[in-house]
């Protein structure tokens, strides 16, 4: 279950193997740690340290969002694991500029295939010039060898994306394309709770396999960002896109509220609409299985978001190691 904590009244502390919730004039609400997959905070309520503690200590991720968006999301997990060599093994790899190259391309040419998920919500037409695009764009990433010329690749399919979309969402959406902090339109704010809630998602599932959220490869290293769980958050944004198209339809645009200074946000009182779609996002992930051998061609399937990420995990683990097997230039 995913615990919501958004009133300053509130206060949590951590008894036995147990999360204690008190509100007033509430009864006390208990929550075992086995039952909790991710705690999600809201402002400055009152939780004890020992939460914190616990929490890493059983491997749960907690997503510390601010009330108006005045600040930039945190996300607190457990520490580094211990497996070691796997950790060694993407330094190596990250340290080689050939070998670091390839991965990276690994990962746009993984982004630039899950579109095939998202572009359902697009007409035939918009459909056909984006995937033209997408063949010349991926003609170039097989040759690009920099790291800035491949994000450049990457931000002209994202654009070429959201424009299509922007031509496909009602105009009540007051969507013209991607936007961020502050996010200024509906759709906007729920891309970016969702993207946030995404690499909280991966960022967990990194440190338990024995990786270094912190050292990417597509992004690269620097002070505060998680590069390796941004190279990841590439291969699901599209399943949260095409998730939130559908999801939206189920809100009005008196669910948002504005400000100039936070941009556009999400109304409490349907917060809770979210956190149930989202909880069935995590369950029912979408993915299109065109190009699976086991599933019938151009079918939309769904696995748990976790088992996903896991998979895609496993996937760069192989080709490290195959990379590092080959013979080197350098």
């Amino acid at each position: 279950m995913i615990l919501i904590i958004d009133q300053r009244t509130v206060s949590v502390s951590y008894e036995s193997q147990t999360l204690c919730i008190r509100r007033d004039h509430e009864p006390m609400q208990r929550i075992p740690l086995n039952l909790l997959e991710q705690m999600i905070v809201y402002g400055k309520p009152n939780i004890d340290i020992s939460v914190w503690r616990a929490l890493s200590a059983a491997a749960i991720p907690a997503c510390l969002l601010s009330l108006r968006g005045g600040q930039e999301p945190v996300v607190l997990a457990s520490g580094l694991a211990k497996r070691l060599p796997l950790r060694r093994l993407q330094y190596r790899c990250a340290e080689n500029k050939n070998h670091a190259h390839a991965i990276a391309r690994w990962f746009l040419a993984q982004k630039f295939v899950s579109y095939d998920l998202s572009l359902n919500v697009l007409s035939e037409a918009q459909q056909n010039a984006f995937k033209q695009q997408r063949h010349t764009l991926t003609e170039n990433l097989n040759q690009s060898q920099n790291i800035q010329a491949m994000m450049g690749l990457e931000g002209a399919l994202a654009h070429a994306w959201f424009a299509s979309l922007a031509e496909t969402l009602p105009a009540q959406w007051r969507f013209s394309g991607r936007n961020r902090r502050p996010p200024q339109d509906p759709f906007n704010a729920l891309l970016s709770l969702g993207y946030t809630l995404l690499t909280g998602e991966i960022r967990q599932i990194l440190v338990s396999e024995g990786l270094d959220p912190a050292f990417g490869f597509l992004h690269q290293p620097a002070p505060g960002r998680e590069a390796l769980a941004l190279d990841f958050t590439e291969l699901f944004r599209s399943a949260v896109d095409f998730a939130l198209y559908a999801f939206i339809e189920e809100l009005t645009p008196q669910d948002f509220y504005y400000s100039q200074a936070h941009g556009c946000r999400l109304t409490k009182s349907a917060r809770p609409l979210f956190y149930r779609f989202w909880a069935e996002f995590r369950e029912q992930c979408p993915r299109y299985a065109g190009n699976s051998q086991a599933e019938e061609n151009g079918k939309i399937v769904s696995a748990p978001l976790p088992e996903q990420i896991r998979g895609r995990v496993a996937v760069l683990r192989e080709c490290m190691k195959s990379l590092e097997a080959e013979p080197s230039d350098d």
